[in-house]
């Protein structure tokens, strides 16, 4: 299970960085919820498939397309969940976004059922969204 998990994740993040949100939406359990920390104009939560792509986009136009992440390393337990380290850069109205954060995916019968996102810098994350 840990692997086809690590595995169902990695297929995400490749999807991501060609900014294939059909492959995400796919990917995600219909009762999906993705917890942020709000930062900007970003909602704590976002519910669904559809609800998690709008905040993919989201994160996209808000940095003029410059968002990206880069996944250093994937930790899979015996359940449900996959911990995700990244790096995240973006640039947005003169700033500059270098900084880490952690996604605890849970999945369920091979889809994402809930993301929470969790920052490495969180001053910094505030700052650059504001």
């Amino acid at each position: 299970m840990r692997e086809d998990n690590v595995a169902l994740l990695k297929r995400g993040y490749q999807a991501f960085g060609k900014a294939d949100l059909d492959a995400i939406r796919e990917m995600g359990a219909k009762d999906e919820v993705w917890h942020t920390p709000g930062y900007g104009p970003f909602k704590p939560e976002y519910k669904g498939p559809d609800g998690v792509t709008a905040y993919l986009t989201e994160l996209m136009t808000s940095s003029d397309g410059t968002f990206r992440t880069d996944p250093e390393a994937f930790a899979g337990d015996d359940g449900n969940h996959v911990l995700v380290l990244e790096h995240v850069t973006a640039k947005r109205k003169g700033r500059t976004l270098d900084t880490h954060v952690v996604h605890d995916f849970r999945v369920k019968d091979g889809k994402i059922a809930e993301v929470t996102e969790y920052a490495s810098e969180p001053n910094k994350i505030r700052d650059f969204w504001a």
